[in-house]
């Protein structure tokens, strides 16, 4: 299409159209992490057998076929048709008390992963965002924590609060944010110089609708892959916890204090560490494989965006 002249035989171009609108933000394309993730033949077996694990806890009263505190005439009964993993010492079902510590133990680690993801946030959102003397000082308190190992820290917050999973649970997520603070941080700290965060505050943009609309966005694949990760150390360290008496309390079951009724009883089977051992050992695994099947998968779509040629 031709273009109008002007005066003195100048072209006059096509009026660029200006809007205070910032560019829309990249984000990864679901379908095709999705897609790269369900080739994976481990991680969807390991996803399926997250998902039936979860369903079967959540549907733990529905489906064990006892009470957690039901006494049943049998004593250290071996596996059978009326009792699918035995009975323990007391005549508890061991099935019945799984389901229903799976679904304990998995809450827990919930919870625990849950506030030191928001903790994380919280302090990795400001240190990368704000910088200057704000950087430094949450980063010395989260160098702080970091030195102390994640056991002693729930141990000392149990023994302030007292025993509990709730009380024990907040102690160990004080394990679990500095990790999610230096990994936001340095996620902020890349994604703050992109083009489109510049664009958000040319046009007068707020930081909390930029972090909002514009930095959480592009960081929440990351922060996926290490909340499945911290998933299964958790369920490891609430088993330990459990073991040494500082979560739930008899007769109320979890994998840990199911693990440590094994013990007592090592010497006549090892029925009872095997059942609650395996299941977490599983469902760590799992969580693990998860993980590592999905950072694969968003791995190679980076790749696939970075190397990509634009079309001619």
């Amino acid at each position: 299409m031709a273009q109008p002249e002007g005066a003195g035989g100048v072209t006059i171009a096509d009026p660029i159209l200006v809007t205070d609108q910032p560019p829309a933000t990249p984000r990864p394309t679901r379908h095709g992490t999705w897609s790269r993730f369900r080739r994976q033949r481990v991680p969807m077996v390991a996803l399926c057998f997250l998902v039936l694990m979860l369903v079967l806890a959540l549907l733990a009263d529905q489906i064990a076929p006892y009470r957690v505190d039901e006494m049943t005439p049998d004593f250290m009964h071996s596996f059978s048709k009326y009792y699918f993993f035995g009975t323990d010492n007391t005549g508890f079902d061991v099935f019945s008390r799984l389901l229903v510590g799976m679904r304990t133990s998995l809450l827990a680690c919930l919870l625990a992963v849950g506030l030191g993801l928001i903790g994380g946030a919280i302090i990795g959102l400001l240190s990368g965002y704000v910088g200057g003397i704000v950087d430094n000082v949450l980063m010395r308190v989260t160098d702080a924590f970091m030195a102390l190992p994640g056991l002693l820290m729930a141990m000392a917050v149990v023994a302030i609060l007292g025993v509990g999973v709730f009380n024990a649970m907040i102690g160990l997520s004080f394990a679990f944010m500095p990790g999610f603070a230096r990994l936001i941080r340095g996620q902020v700290l890349a994604v703050r110089e992109e083009a489109f965060v510049e664009a958000a505050r040319v046009v007068g943009a707020r930081p909390p609708r930029i972090i909002v609309r514009h930095i959480i966005p592009n960081i929440a694949s990351p922060l996926i892959v290490q909340v499945l990760m911290s998933m299964g150390f958790a369920l490891l360290a609430e088993g330990a916890l459990a073991y040494i008496g500082l979560t739930v309390q008899p007769p109320h079951p979890s994998l840990g204090s199911m693990l440590q009724l094994g013990f007592q009883f090592i010497n006549r089977t090892p029925r009872l560490i095997l059942v609650p051992g395996i299941t977490i050992v599983l469902l760590s695994a799992a969580f693990n494989a998860v993980a590592d099947g999905l950072r694969d998968a968003l791995v190679k779509q980076d790749r696939l965006v970075i190397t990509a040629e634009p079309a001619r």
